[in-house]
């Protein structure tokens, strides 16, 4: 007997065990996988937080920046829609589904986490979607890699070719869209001139594209077109042509700093200082433009893990939606979110302007946020935290009614605010209902889990990482 009344107990703290989060020697906890997974990529499981605490903060950021042996793959189920496989091609929102399938199967979560940056930085919209797909292939390639051999690539993809009017720019009619928007948006943000535009928009003459039939059947250099004459940009003159473009304003004082300040911003909520912009910029140079050093760095910065209870950057909608997904162990096997997405804000390989997405509060106005209330019905509706009949029964103890939740979602970190909250909806869920019909009201307990459980998918500390 003394044996059974201690098991109870045994069980019990086992499970208050589990429920906090494990720390190992050098003090990197739970907390801080979440943390890292969130900004670096889309979430972690709950075997990836107990996994990753243990084997230390250097192994981890050694997986999350490198990624595993083996190289990139998908693992699960393969996503469906109505039963048949997805066709980005040719059917319409399916592009959206394909890349949101890679975030949430993915096994390189920063490579897909950067190429999302990527997307937002050369924001290319309204063209053909195998263009788009053709892009996002290219950022993928790059998301990690050196700046420059991105930035010749990016020059010449077709669909950015023509979503700023660099294929067919001629010596006689240079149009001056690309050159603009490469030094604005693309690599200097300021220390510029309109004269250096012009003269940068000669330089990129020379794209020639072909239309038949079908579309768009080729985009290729012809010298013929190209302005041969003497430019002076951005303080050097000579004969410059397309690469030398690119390499005068990589080169520019302006640039690296430029791009580590977007880049810190992509991942830390808080402003860095000039000393920290400096180093980065300094690390950026060194490494021959490279991306990877800069971003290793970043992820390293204690700033990134400051406050580890309390999220201040807003997921953007894709992340959350992804996140959800991955998180929660759920297979993509309907469309909703792809008409949710555009009403939280996001619609992917649709940006707004050239400028990309606005970052950050403007995610959260009042519709976007009941957009974001919607996918977590659908969440709980179709995927997996899912309630299944008969599981549950109305005599659960409201706290375990509440851990039990916790685990469905994907056992997330949760306040201890949230958790008081939850369990006292759970306490009083069966109020209105006499005692005496209790025992016949499992289904209420059911319903008591979907709500629980959406709540904790929608709550206000789920919007933030």
């Amino acid at each position: 007997m003394a044996r059974r009344r201690r098991a109870p107990r045994r069980r019990a703290a086992r499970r208050k065990a589990a429920s906090r989060p494990s720390r190992n020697r050098g003090g990197w906890t739970e907390a801080h996988v979440h943390r890292l997974f969130w900004r670096a990529g889309f979430g972690a499981t709950a075997a990836e937080a107990r996994r990753w605490a243990r084997r230390g903060r250097a192994a981890t950021l050694d997986w999350i920046v490198d990624g595993p042996p083996g190289g990139t793959r998908l693992t699960g189920p393969a996503p469906r829609v109505d039963g048949r496989p997805l066709d980005p091609v040719n059917e319409w929102g399916h592009d959206v589904l394909w890349w949101l399938d890679r975030m949430v199967r993915g096994n390189r979560p920063l490579v897909e986490k950067m190429t999302l940056f990527w997307h937002d930085h050369f924001a290319t919209a309204e063209q053909d979607t195998p263009l788009m797909l053709a892009q996002n292939r290219l950022f993928r390639r790059h998301a990690l890699g050196a700046f420059r051999p991105l930035l010749r690539d990016v020059t010449r993809d077709p669909a950015m070719q023509l979503w700023l009017s660099l294929a067919d720019s001629t010596k006689e009619h240079p149009n001056e869209n690309y050159a603009r928007e490469l030094m604005e948006l693309f690599t200097l943000g300021r220390g510029y001139t309109e004269r250096d535009v012009r003269e940068a928009s000669r330089a990129l003459t020379g794209f020639r594209s072909k239309w038949g039939r079908n579309g768009l059947e080729w985009i290729r250099y012809d010298s013929e077109r190209h302005d041969g004459g003497v430019k002076q940009i951005l303080g050097r003159q000579g004969r410059f042509g397309v690469d030398d473009v690119l390499d005068l304003v990589c080169d520019h004082p302006r640039h690296a700093p430029f791009l580590v300040e977007k880049l810190w911003r992509f991942f830390v909520a808080t402003p860095p200082s000039a000393a920290t912009v400096r180093g980065l910029a300094r690390t950026y140079r060194r490494s021959g433009l490279r991306i990877k050093p800069v971003v290793r760095q970043i992820l390293e910065h204690p700033a990134l893990y400051r406050d580890l209870g309390d999220g201040d950057l807003v997921k953007w909608p894709v992340v959350y939606v992804a996140g959800a997904l991955r998180t929660t162990g759920t297979p993509i096997t309907h469309d909703y979110p792809v008409w949710l997405l555009p009403s939280m804000g996001q619609q992917l390989f649709r940006p707004p302007s050239v400028a990309g997405w606005d970052w950050g509060a403007e995610w959260m106005s009042s519709n976007a946020m009941r957009q974001r209330f919607a996918f977590a019905n659908y969440l709980v509706a179709y995927g997996s935290p899912r309630v299944r009949k008969g599981a549950y029964k109305a005599t659960l103890p409201p706290q375990r009614a509440v851990e039990l939740a916790i685990a469905a979602v994907g056992s997330p970190p949760v306040s201890a605010q949230t958790r008081r909250a939850l369990t006292r909806l759970a306490r009083r869920w069966f109020d209105d209902i006499p005692r005496s019909w209790r025992a016949e009201a499992d289904w209420r307990a059911e319903s008591l889990q979907q709500t629980l459980r959406h709540l904790l998918i929608a709550r206000p500390e789920a919007q933030l990482c």
